[in-house]
This record gives structure tokens, C-alpha cells and sequence, in this order.
């Protein structure tokens, strides 16, 4: 094959030199008029981004180079010149590259890509069509490039050969193959969902994609051997190619009839008996009725014997029921059991009905076998929550087995009766069992809610990218007026570098070509060579994006609101992040042009809330502003950018032992002597700590004479000792209880974790700090920050977090643990941050941030990542901090996170990084630069190598992680056990314990709503229509809005079990959804609840958590951005589902939802635990709901004419 591809590239490039050798310099002259045109092979001297000069003496402009090449000063060029006999001046018509070199910053100019030798390439297959894919987004390449028995699938990760095609500069790659496989023998198929499917609880598999022995379809808990390959599978890194059975589960011949009562074939019809295929009752208001008749004809010469007519059981809700009608003139009258007397009449909206057919006589109530006992349906109760009377179900079970011979040509009917109770599309499948056959028939409606007109489609959904009307040049003056300096304390020098983006990357991405011609780095893994150069195209990637997006969402013509002193600007798609604002962000507001005058008026972001942007503008235009409409340009502020291309020059003397460290070298512990204070009396303890505190290890220039002599016994000179001593004396000393530590009630992982901090046994090493949802990270982190502030008087201590909602955070519970003196603390905010917007609490500590000179003394200092940067622009020396937190690492990129890791020693510094990197990552919205690694934090980057890496052999008795390097935490003290099983299957090895208060876990368990109780968790199937309205481009689906709203309505007004509003919490993907819950709630007096997106959520808990997923077209499954990440992005699910701490109500349409690993995983869970409620299931979930059935009600409730006929 790859002999095959070489002898086609050389057939290629022996084609495309043939016209270079056929036309050298001189070329033949062609005259023109007053012009002659030449042929002139020349090298490109100078060029600029939209011209250029050949040989100092040839002109040519961006538009005469072919095939929108990328042009270097140093290339080798064709151009057909163009000569003017007036003024002999030269100029290129069209220039044609021969050659192409790619730049390396200008130091390496020679490492550029050549079509004929081939590159390795390191990616993501991130898309797939027929024949072909690509791999980052932009290197194609065709199925028979792929080695034998590989079949790719989306999120493969590959190691690919590749070349540039000539004239369309694109990457192509001629050979690709797994970048990392594996056998694994005799596992256990652990769960089947649809063509989805998991082995051994870590190997994801796709019966799309699957080869498999013939004859064999996989079933759960059959012992399989595979070949599986690395692969990003949602939460899943491993994929299956191949699988073959070792040993099959045995299956039933229950199971064979249900598969065969599901296929296409039992809906046809059979011995010459025809149904009415009209079985639709289209849009019914809730709490209607409606009824259809169902005629059934025998047109064969034998008489066909309708056994019974059965429901299958779809529908939980149970909105159907029939009755089965006869006219004696068409068949003989059937033997029935009466109905209830309250049985209703047939609505005269019935379909292919009329008054003659209905008779007394002859009315049954049948539901199959298989149908579960009623399950109680908060749909039962009315949106003001009130109980109700449980009403004894109109389809309460009779099984009737009847004898009814339909003579041939004769015919009978059934009439369908649906009765509207649950909100949105529903299906049940009608069985008509006949003697030696089925006949079934799919029953379809659609319930609307009342309420779903409060929050209906108000104005047709018209997105249009409204865009600032453009005056010329010559016909606008513009006057800017600023606003006030928002801290006038802090003047800083100003010598942060730009860091430009090359107008060569920005034509890559403008005109859509391949990026791999301008930085072929990015193909590589990342290295210790490549590290500066790799992310800092990675940014500017970002970057343009960020550029790009904000130009394409600026308003035209729109009016400010008031809101007190400020104005507020409404930015429809703003919680989508479309566009990307943040507090602190600059927009430029534009007058009308009036004479050929436009004003323009500077503003900066206060505060974001949903969809409205508070302003800070001049102030007399706040008080003169008079509704006028005005433009809106906004602008993308780069310092944060910026302060992360000069922490990448800093880093790189960090060197390899930070950044891609291979081997641990044991340092002498930074806390020595006996440590544990728990047996000593309080007199005692107390010098004890003062002799400790006086054991500290010296300074980075002692670190030599300490390492020769021991930690034990270190002696250092008397004058010193006194001093320390002294100093000692003086500090205030906290009483730390009954042992060594501030918080008393820090279980083993977290001592273990703090102690080992203390240690620093393997700085600088990054020390990671794993906290899955709800085991008290934050907890741990203040601890060691107060002990490294009390144990280590030399430290200097900087506590970083990507937001500023989390650096307050750990600001404020230092201030609430009441252990740290006046002086000790300081916060430091970004120059652009308001007073509003920082909470009275740490108000005092981010005063004396306002200085960076004054704050950068402080033994404690509290900051964002990114204003961390600020301490580079007061020239700190490096080693300044001692120690450096990171908390919530796994949401920062890498860049950012090293801005403070920029500041410390690479001697004798700390790093501490603390996050979850199975929870929320960076928000990156480039593809380009996710699809070559942005994405990836550098706590999750180094979690992946070697030294940090999960090793149950090595370390099974530590948790599995090098106790030296990584602590997990895996007490989790938020949720019920039915709540934590799930993830922590899926993300945490099933490792987390349960030690959540039982009284507050336990206090839903008796809900009355519940479907099981004892369990507290809901699935509701809702198939809704999702909508948009307005310029708005967010979703909304009101069903699930109505479905969520009574939910709140039952907590909060349950009698048994009654929640307070304010414990609720609503989690959905979209913000106009967001907005019609709330519109709900507010209908019902329940605007406590808490509605927002996953991230408004990260960091928090609630009693009672509801999810709402939106999306519901099943038409098309569109691709992932769509979803904005909810419905394909594990990280995101993971944080939702790990909010409760008592009830968990998932509302959605399983028909999409099953697509997704981790949703289809949920749905599973929900099923096999007899908490799936609503809609009917899709076909490839019906399985996992009669294999329930029939595991708790056993054979009785099997029909055996079921049986009888799946034989």
C-alpha cells in the first residue's frame, strides 16, 4: 500500500516539475498591446501580507499567486510578468510557488515541510465520510491508506505519515494506524444499551463499527476476548475493533419472542387478515379524550380466531385503553367480561367512528401481560402541586381469553380510546393475537399542556448576525469619550510584550487552509522542543476565533436599558457564549451617524447576568443616554492572551522535571521532626509546635549542606535559631485542638494529602491533588495553606484559580477558619474588576490588593490565574513564591495555569494543582486549537504520563496512584449511595465511599412521587419539540419546561416530603430554556429555585437536582457543537449528575439520549432500577425493560401465546 502511494506522489510530482524544466528563464515574450508578458523564474525578496516584490524588481499583489499559497521571503517563485513599454514597470499577472519552506519562528527557516517526504503526524480522527476522514479537522485521508483491519471511528486517536499536496497546499496523509492497541482476554460484557455497549466497565464498543464472528450478536454479561485501540469515547479512552465470543450467556425464549415482537415483521399483516394502518391521534390537549376505530378484516377463504388483544406496555403513563366492538350480522358476538360502569363514552371527535357502533354488549378492557402495576406520575397532579386523589386506572388489568372466529369476508372493529395525560409524543404498540399469529400496530399521540401556552413560541425564529452599519471613511469623524480610570492606585509599567498574530495564520484560517503549512509542530505530541512554539500557535488560533466571533455577533440600531445607575445591554445567545463575554471585557457603543459624525462611547462589562450586560460608561452619557438607538462593536481583550505567550518564555527554564517529568528525585522534606502532636498535653503540644516550626529546613542555598547531613539532625548556627525562636515567640500561635491539624474532622486521604504537601518530598514536581465531586477539596487546600503558613515562616504562598468565583472562594473560607492575623492575606483582582461585583466578606482583603507592589509582600496572596500575570509586570524576582496552588487546575488551560508556575523556584518551589480533570474543563471555541490539544489542562496532560499515571499493581495499597505524587480523595460527603453509584463507575473506578449525613440523604426516600421507593432517582421520557424564537439562537423545549415546573410544584408542596424552593436546583444546557422555566416558576410563586447551565453549577450542591436536556429532533442528530458540549461532553454530564445530595429527576427524550455513552449509560441504570417513567422507550432499550419485568415478576407474567409464537 505505501509503495503504492509513494509511485502515485512521484507520478504527482514528476507532472508538476515537467512545466518548471519546459519553461526556465528566459521564458518566450508574448506581446500585448503597449504590454509584453514573460516568463520569469525569480525568488520572493520581499513580502508583506498583500503584496510583495520578486527579485527586488517584480511587483505582485496577493490575488495573481495561484491556489492561495502561502508565500515566503526566500521562495522560489514562476510569475508571468507583465511590462509596461511606457514606464518599463514590472508586474506579476501570476506567480506560481515551485517551492515551499516553512517558517520556525526566523530562526529556523529550514524546517519546512517538503511534499516528498512525508511527516509523522500524532491526532484525533475527528470526522468521517463515506471512503474518507479527517484527522484534526484538516488532514484528510482515504480508507486505503488505513492499515489492514483497521476501521477508524470518530475520536480515534491515530499515528498518521503525511505530505502536502501541491497547488492546494492541504495536508493528506498516505498511511495511518492505531496510536496505541492492545488484546484483552476473557472480560465481561458489563452493559448493552442500543448498539452502544462497555466491557469490563473501561472499553467502549459500537455494534456500527464492530466486527464480530458471524451469527454472533453480543449479549450483556457474555465473556468476550478483543482487540480494542485508544480512543476518546466520551468517558471512555479505549474502543473495541473486533470482538469474539468465549463463553455466551444462555438467552430465553422469552427474550427471542420480545426481539421478534419488536422487529418490523409484526406489524405486517398475516394470514389474510388486513388492520388499519391509521393509527395516529395526532396533538391532544391534556386531559382530553379522543377515540379511533381500528377495523379488522379477513379476506382469505379460512376463518381466523382472535385469540386476545393485548397493550404491550409502552406507555407508562397508560393513556390508552380499547374496546373491542362487534356487529352480530359481521361475525359471531364474543363471550367478554363487562367493564367498569365508569367507563367513558366514545368523544364524537372519534376517527372512523360513528354513534351505531357503540354497544353495551360488548366492551373489554385489556393490557398485556407485560405491563408493570401503575406507577405514581407527577403528571396525575396539577401544576400547583396538589396531590389529588389517585384515580383507579381505566385500563385496570382484565385479561380476557376470548374465543372470536372472524368468518372469511367478515370483519370487526376495536376502538382505541386515548385518554391525554403526559406531555408530549407518546407510542404503545397494540397487540392483536390471533391463533398462530401477532398483528401489531403502533398508537401514536401528542399531549400539550396548558401551561405550555405561557411560554409558546412568541415571534418566529429569524437568527440573522445583525452587523454595525458601516460609514466610509471620508464621511465619518469619530469622537471617542472614555470612561474613568477604574483603579487609579495601581499604574503599572507597561511592558508586557503584544505578541502579534502572525497575518499569516490569520490567512490560513481566513482562507480555510490546511494550518499544518504554517506550523508543522502541531502535528507532533507535545515535548519539551516544541512546547513554546506549539502554544503559542495554539493561542493565537484561539484568538482569531475569539476575534472572528465577536466581529460576527455586532448589533445594529439596539436601545440600553436602565437599571438604577447603569445601563444594560440585552445580547440575545449571550449564555451560549455566542458571543464570549466576561466582566471586564471593553465594547464600543456607536451613535447614529448624524451629519457624517459618529460618537463613540468606551464601555467595560460590570456584570453578566443571563443575557443582560451591565455597563460602566462615561458618566454623563449614563445620565444623558435618552433611549437613542446605538451600535454595538465588541472587542476582544488580549492580556490575558498576551500574559500567557510571556509565561511561556518564562516556564521553558522549568525545564523537563516540571513539565514532562519521567523520574522522581527525593528532596530533603521541608517539615522535619516528630509531627504528630495528638498525645501531648495542651502545654506541651504548644512548645511543640514552637519547636517544629523551628525545624525548618533553610533556604534554597542550604539545600546542599542539608541534603549531606540528613533531615533529622540539621545543624544550624545558634544566632539562627535564636532568631527563629524568637520570631516564633512573637507569632500568634492558633490552638489547634486535639491534634496537629486546624480541622479536626479531615478524614485519612486528606491528612494523608496535607502531610505530604508539608513534605514536598519531590518538589518541584507538581504535587496533584484529585478531588472527585463532593470528597472536600477545598477543605484540604485551606488546611495545607494555614500549615505551610504556620509550619514554614520563610514561605511566601500563591493560591490561584481560573475564576474569580473560586479564588474568592478560598478567600473566603481562609477568612471564615478565623486562623489567619490582619496582614497575612491578601486578594488580588484583575484592574479591570468592579467593587460591585466582590462580596462584603473579602472586600477588606482585596483593598490591600489594590497595590501590587504592597500586595506582592503579603505571606499569603489569593488571585486568578491570569492576574497572576500582573506580578511579571512589577519585575518579582523568579523564586519569589515559595509555594504555588492551583485549585480547580482542571478548568484552567496549560497556558494559563503555568502563568503563575512562571513565578517560582525551579529549585526548591512547591507546586500543588487541585481539580478534577473528569469534571469541566478549559471553555476553548477554536476546533483548530482543541483538535491539537488546548483543550487538554495541564493537570489532565500530566495525570496521562507515566510517574502520575493509574498503576493497581504498583500501588493497589495507595489508592493506585504514587502517594509521593497524587493523593484521590474518594470520601464523598454530598450523595445518596443510588446517586454516587453511577459516576463512580463511569469516571472514578468505583471507588468513592458514601459519607453523607444519612438524615439529609435519606429525607426523599419516602417521596410519594417516587417510582421505586427507597431510590431517589427519576428518569422521565419526555419526547417534546425543542423550538427557537427571536434572534435568539438558544433552544427551549416546553414540554420539558411544564415537566419541570409540577416536579418543583410537588417538592415543594409535598405532604410527606416537602422541600423549600430554595434546595432545588434546575440544571439545563440553554439559556432560553433557562428563561422559561423561570417564567414557570415565577407563575407558581417559586422563584427561589435555582435555574442555570452546568457551570453555574460546578463548585455547588443542592438537595434536590433537576436536568433538563432540551434537545429532542429526531429527525437528524446534528453535530456536537449544537449541544453545546452537554449531550456529547462526559465532563459535562459528569457535573450534573453529581449535584444532588437526595433526589436526582432527569427529564428527557431517550431516542436521542441513547446515542450518548454516558446518557445511554444513565438510561440503563434508570431501567434495570425501575425508575424509567414517561415516554415510551426506543426499540433498542425495550430489551433492558422486559428483561426487568421478567426478572422481578418471573414466567407468570409472560403470555404464552407470546412464547408459543416466538418459537
Amino acid at each position: 500500500m505505501l509503495r503504492l502511494a509513494a509511485s502515485l506522489v512521484a507520478f504527482f510530482w514528476r507532472r508538476a516539475d515537467r512545466p518548471r524544466e519546459e519553461t526556465g528563464p528566459p521564458g518566450p515574450e508574448l506581446a500585448e498591446g503597449d504590454t509584453k508578458l514573460k516568463t520569469v523564474q525569480g525568488v520572493v525578496t520581499r513580502y508583506c501580507s498583500d503584496y510583495g516584490m520578486i527579485n527586488d524588481l517584480i511587483y505582485f499583489s496577493n490575488e495573481v499567486v495561484t491556489s492561495n499559497v502561502l508565500l515566503n521571503v526566500g521562495q522560489e517563485v514562476i510569475a508571468v510578468v507583465e511590462e509596461n513599454k511606457v514606464s518599463n514597470g514590472l508586474k506579476a499577472i501570476r506567480v506560481d510557488a515551485v517551492s515551499d519552506k516553512w517558517e520556525d519562528d526566523s530562526r529556523n527557516s529550514s524546517r519546512g515541510l517538503s511534499g516528498s517526504s512525508p511527516r509523522v503526524l500524532i491526532g484525533c480522527v475527528t470526522s468521517l465520510t463515506e471512503g474518507a476522514g479527517y484527522i484534526n479537522q484538516t488532514t484528510y485521508f482515504s480508507m486505503e491508506s488505513v492499515c489492514e483491519g483497521f476501521r477508524p471511528c470518530k475520536g480515534d486517536w491515530v499515528e498518521a505519515e503525511y505530505w502536502m499536496r501541491p497547488g492546494t497546499w492541504s495536508s493528506e496523509a498516505i498511511s495511518v494506524k492505531p496510536l496505541r492497541y492492545k488484546r484483552v482476554d476473557r472480560v465481561c460484557i458489563s452493559s448493552l444499551c442500543g448498539r452502544n455497549g462497555v466491557i469490563d466497565d473501561s472499553i467502549f464498543f459500537t455494534l456500527d463499527s464492530l466486527k464480530l464472528p458471524e451469527g454472533y450478536v453480543p449479549r450483556r454479561y457474555d465473556l468476550v476476548s478483543a482487540v480494542v485501540v485508544e480512543s476518546s469515547q466520551s468517558c471512555y479512552i479505549w474502543r473495541a475493533l473486533c470482538m469474539t465470543p468465549v463463553k455466551r450467556r444462555e438467552s430465553s425464549a422469552g427474550e427471542e419472542a420480545a426481539d421478534e415482537c419488536c422487529g418490523a415483521l409484526l406489524l405486517k399483516n398475516k394470514g389474510d387478515i388486513e388492520v388499519t394502518r391509521m393509527t395516529n391521534f395526532g396533538t391532544l390537549k391534556e386531559g382530553g379524550s379522543k377515540n379511533m376505530v381500528i377495523w379488522i378484516e379477513n379476506k382469505g377463504d379460512v376463518p381466523q380466531n382472535l385469540v386476545s388483544c393485548k397493550l404491550a406496555g409502552w406507555d407508562k403513563a397508560k393513556q390508552f385503553r380499547f374496546q373491542m366492538l362487534d356487529k352480530a350480522q359481521m361475525c359471531p358476538v364474543v363471550s367478554l367480561v363487562s367493564v367498569p360502569e365508569k367507563e367513558k363514552n366514545f368523544s364524537d371527535e372519534n376517527i372512523n367512528s360513528s354513534d351505531s357502533y357503540r354497544k353495551n354488549n360488548t366492551c373489554q378492557t385489556v393490557e398485556s401481560s407485560l405491563v408493570n402495576s401503575r406507577e405514581a406520575s407527577p403528571d396525575d397532579c396539577s401544576c400547583k402541586g396538589e396531590n389529588g386523589g389517585e384515580e383507579e386506572s381505566l385500563s385496570r388489568r382484565q385479561v380476557t381469553e376470548a374465543g372470536g372466529l372472524i368468518p372469511p369476508g367478515g370483519r370487526t372493529l376495536v376502538v382505541i380510546v386515548c385518554d391525554a395525560k403526559n406531555s408530549g409524543r407518546c407510542k404503545e404498540l397494540l397487540l392483536l393475537c390471533f391463533s398462530s399469529f401477532i398483528i401489531g400496530r403502533v398508537l401514536e399521540v401528542n399531549v400539550v399542556s396548558g401551561e405550555e401556552s405561557l411560554i409558546a413560541v412568541r415571534e418566529p425564529f429569524s437568527w440573522r448576525k445583525s452587523k454595525s452599519s458601516q460609514a466610509l471613511a471620508s464621511t465619518r469623524t469619530t469622537v471617542v469619550v472614555t470612561t474613568q480610570k477604574r483603579n487609579s492606585r495601581r499604574q503599572l509599567p507597561s511592558f508586557l510584550p503584544h505578541y502579534p498574530i502572525p497575518d499569516r495564520l490569520k490567512k490560513c484560517v481566513e482562507q480555510k487552509i490546511d494550518i499544518l503549512t504554517f506550523q508543522p509542530l502541531l502535528a507532533e505530541l507535545l515535548k519539551m522542543s516544541n512546547y513554546k512554539e506549539k502554544f503559542s500557535t495554539l493561542l493565537w488560533l484561539e484568538e482569531i476565533h475569539a476575534e472572528t466571533e465577536l466581529k460576527e455577533y455586532n448589533m445594529s440600531g439596539v436601545t440600553l436599558k436602565r437599571n438604577g445607575d447603569f445601563l444594560v445591554l440585552e445580547v440575545p445567545g449571550l449564555a451560549e457564549s455566542r458571543p464570549s463575554l466576561y466582566a471586564g471585557d471593553k465594547l464600543i457603543l456607536k451613535t447614529q451617524e448624524y451629519n457624517g459624525h459618529v460618537i463613540e462611547y468606551i464601555g467595560y462589562v460590570i456584570e453578566i447576568h443571563e443575557e443582560d450586560v451591565t455597563l460602566k460608561l462615561n458618566t454623563e452619557f449614563e445620565q444623558a443616554y435618552n433611549f437613542e438607538p446605538m451600535d454595538v462593536e465588541f472587542t476582544y481583550s488580549r492580556t490575558t492572551s498576551r500574559r500567557c505567550h510571556f509565561a511561556l518564555e518564562q516556564v521553558i527554564r522549568l525545564g523537563v522535571k516540571v513539565l514532562f517529568p519521567e523520574e522522581i528525585i527525593l528532596q530533603c522534606p521541608q517539615v522535619t521532626g516528630n509531627w504528630n502532636h495528638a498525645q501531648d498535653t495542651k502545654n506541651d503540644r504548644q512548645s511543640t509546635i514552637k519547636k517544629t516550626r523551628k525545624d525548618v529546613k533553610d533556604q534554597t542555598k542550604h539545600a546542599t549542606k542539608e541534603r549531606r547531613v540528613g533531615a533529622q539532625d540539621i545543624p544550624g548556627p545558634a544566632a539562627l535559631a535564636a532568631e527563629t525562636s524568637s520570631l516564633v515567640n512573637e507569632i500568634q500561635i492558633p490552638e489547634v485542638g486535639e491534634n496537629e491539624f486546624f480541622n479536626p474532622v479531615l478524614n485519612e486521604n486528606q491528612k494523608l494529602a496535607v502531610r505530604r504537601i508539608l513534605s514536598g518530598d519531590c518538589r518541584p514536581l507538581p504535587y496533584i491533588l484529585f478531588g472527585p465531586p463532593g470528597t472536600g477539596k477545598t477543605v484540604t487546600i485551606i488546611e495545607a495553606v494555614l500549615q505551610m503558613y504556620y509550619t514554614l515562616p520563610d514561605s511566601r504562598i500563591l493560591v490561584c484559580a481560573p475564576s474569580n468565583s473560586a479564588a474568592d472562594l478560598v478567600c473566603l473560607r481562609l477568612h471564615e477558619s478565623q486562623m489567619l492575623r490582619p496582614g497575612a492575606m491578601v486578594r488580588v483582582n484583575a484592574t479591570c474588576r468592579f467593587e460591585e461585583t466582590i462580596i462584603d466578606a473579602i472586600k477588606p482583603y482585596c483593598k490591600d490588593g489594590e497595590d501590587i507592589w504592597k500586595a506582592s509582600r503579603f505571606r499569603i496572596i489569593i488571585t486568578t490565574c491570569s492576574s497572576a500575570g500582573l506580578f511579571y509586570q512589577i519585575g518579582v524576582r523568579v523564586g519569589h513564591f515559595t509555594h504555588v496552588f492551583v485549585d480547580e487546575a482542571g478548568q484552567a488551560s496549560e497556558p494559563e495555569c503555568i502563568i503563575p508556575l512562571g513565578l517560582i523556584s525551579d529549585v526548591s518551589g512547591q507546586i500543588v494543582l487541585a481539580g478534577d480533570p473528569m469534571q469541566l474543563g478549559p471553555v476553548i471555541k477554536s476546533r483548530l486549537a482543541m483538535a491539537y490539544g488546548l483543550n487538554v489542562s495541564m493537570l489532565e496532560r500530566l495525570m496521562s504520563r507515566p510517574v502520575y499515571r493509574r498503576d493497581e499493581n504498583a500501588f493497589g495499597a495507595c489508592g493506585a496512584y504514587n502517594p509521593l505524587l497524587v493523593t484521590k480523595l474518594v470520601k464523598n460527603y454530598r450523595s445518596h449511595s443510588a446517586l454516587l453509584a453511577l459516576p463512580s463507575r463511569l469516571f472514578y473506578h468505583k471507588e468513592l465511599e458514601v459519607c453523607a449525613d444519612p438524615k439529609v440523604v435519606t429525607s426523599l426516600l419516602g417521596w410519594e412521587k417516587l417510582p421505586k421507593k427507597g431510590f431517589p432517582l427519576i428518569f422521565h421520557g419526555v419526547r417534546g419539540s425543542e423550538a427557537r424564537e427571536g434572534r435568539s439562537p438558544s433552544w427551549f423545549n416546553p414540554a420539558e419546561a411544564v415537566q419541570v415546573m409540577r416536579y418543583c410544584c410537588l417538592l415543594a408542596r409535598s405532604t410527606s416530603s416537602q422541600v423549600s424552593a430554595g434546595d432545588i436546583g434546575v440544571i439545563t444546557p440553554y439559556r432560553k430554556q433557562v428563561e422559561k422555566i423561570k417564567i414557570l416558576l415565577r407563575n407558581v410563586d417559586l422563584t427561589d429555585v435555582k435555574v442555570g447551565s452546568v457551570e453555574e453549577f460546578q463548585g455547588q450542591e443542592c438537595l434536590v437536582i433537576i436536568i433538563s436536556t432540551v434537545r429532542s429532533n429526531e429527525d437528524s442528530f446534528e453535530d456536537d457543537r449544537y449541544f453545546l458540549g452537554f449531550l456529547s461532553n462526559s465532563k459535562r454530564f459528569n457535573v450534573a449528575i453529581t449535584r444532588p445530595k437526595a433526589l436526582l429527576i432527569v427529564l428527557g427524550n431517550p431516542y436521542i439520549l441513547v446515542r450518548d455513552p454516558c446518557f445511554g449509560a444513565l438510561l440503563e441504570y434508570s431501567i434495570t432500577n425501575g425508575v424509567y417513567t414517561g415516554c415510551n422507550l426506543p426499540p433498542e432499550l425495550q430489551s433492558l425493560e422486559k428483561a426487568r419485568t421478567q426478572g422481578t415478576r418471573g414466567d407468570c407474567i409472560r403470555s404464552p401465546l407470546l412464547i408459543r409464537d416466538g418459537h
